[in-house]
């Protein structure tokens, strides 16, 4: 008994000694709840839609204000023909746009029945199910209050287009965002494990005896894991492509650049987690937290960002997943080129940019390992 007491103590003593590692331990709970109680709802609310209204009358005004009027829909752009819905889904400034007939007011005046389209981007098939429930749903209660009053019943049509993913292909959803998970788990996890590792066996000072120096050295530590991740990359964008029929409509060359920028991100981010931290079981625990629970569960993959509170948006477009999974299925999706995704390519470059003269400082301010 007094031998389980002693070494009960004693491992107590380890956890309370490592105060680090104890706080990671602790917020991760928290941060799961925080994250999880925010990010995932079945309902949504402010999703940016477009109106092109044909008939410019007071009835298409009216059903105009009925979807607005809604904590669902914020409408952000008027349309003057249907070439600008292309656009405004190239762009990304909406997820669905409402396209009203001519004669709409002539129509219901006449009891003619009526068709009103619905167009939503359905990369994310959650969001667009959704979207067209609600959609279909306003647009059933104003039919039913314009017909309150008529003893002849007026039928309104609602015709659905799912946008880049009429069959409703989940791959289209998971496929972008497995990729950036990917790049994530084994450049930036495990560069920051392998290179704490080192630090915490006490084997990089036996390696800082070689007359190489010590950034050198820490390339050639996680090149291995650069070139696996973009194998592995490949991999799913082949399995994507031909086993799950995600399309790839853009340039392949463009995508590469913007895998290589993104796995640039990760890997200065895992140099940058290995320098903080002292052990393997920290640089862990960090990278989960700061890379791949954000990634996970606010870079949209499979929440929509508007949904979220404001200050945790105001996050998520600072998580570098964000831009990666949207510049990736703008590519394969929508095939966009770099006119159109200039912002996330830009972003994604400036935080390369960033984090790699970060990194590379603090590697070589002083002897960190």
């Amino acid at each position: 008994m007094e031998s389980f007491k002693a070494i009960l103590i004693k491992e107590f003593r380890h956890i309370f000694r490592d105060v680090r590692t104890l706080v990671l331990i602790f917020a991760m709970p928290i941060v799961l709840v925080v994250l999880f109680g925010h990010t995932i709802r079945n309902e949504i609310s402010n999703i940016k839609i477009a109106v092109l209204d044909y008939s410019q009358d007071t009835y298409s005004k009216l059903l105009i204000e009925k979807m607005t009027a809604s904590t669902y829909f914020k409408l952000t752009k008027q349309l003057n023909s249907e070439s600008e819905i292309e656009q405004a889904f190239q762009q990304g400034i909406i997820h669905m746009a409402i396209v009203i007939p001519r004669n709409f007011e002539e129509s219901i005046v006449r009891f003619k029945s009526t068709d009103i389209q619905l167009i939503t981007e359905a990369s994310n098939i959650n969001v667009a199910t959704t979207l067209e429930s609600y959609g279909k749903q306003i647009i059933k209660d104003f039919e039913k209050e314009i017909n309150k009053n008529h003893s002849n019943y007026i039928p309104f049509d609602v015709n659905v287009k799912m946008q880049y993913n009429p069959s409703l292909e989940s791959a289209y959803m998971f496929i972008p965002g497995n990729i950036a998970l990917i790049m994530i788990i084994v450049t930036a996890l495990m560069t920051s494990i392998t290179l704490a590792r080192e630090k915490e066996t006490g084997s990089w000072n036996m390696l800082a005896i070689t007359p190489v120096n010590q950034l050198t050295m820490v390339i050639a530590k996680i090149i291995p894991y650069m070139l696996i991740s973009l194998i592995c990359t490949a991999i799913v964008i082949l399995l994507g492509i031909f086993m799950f029929n995600m399309p790839m409509k853009g340039s392949f060359a463009l995508l590469t650049i913007v895998c290589i920028l993104f796995m640039l991100t990760a890997c200065s981010i895992g140099i940058l987690i290995s320098v903080i931290t002292k052990t393997q079981q920290e640089a862990m625990l960090l990278c989960m937290l700061g890379l791949f629970l954000p990634a996970l569960l606010l870079s949209g993959f499979i929440f929509p960002i508007e949904n979220m509170p404001w200050a945790i948006q105001i996050f998520s477009y600072i998580v570098p997943a964000t831009w990666f999974i949207v510049a990736l299925k703008d590519i394969m999706i929508k095939g966009a080129g770099l006119i159109t995704v200039w912002l996330p390519v830009a972003i994604l470059t400036a935080t390369t940019i960033i984090l790699i003269v970060v990194s590379v400082k603090k590697l070589m301010s002083k002897n960190i390992f």
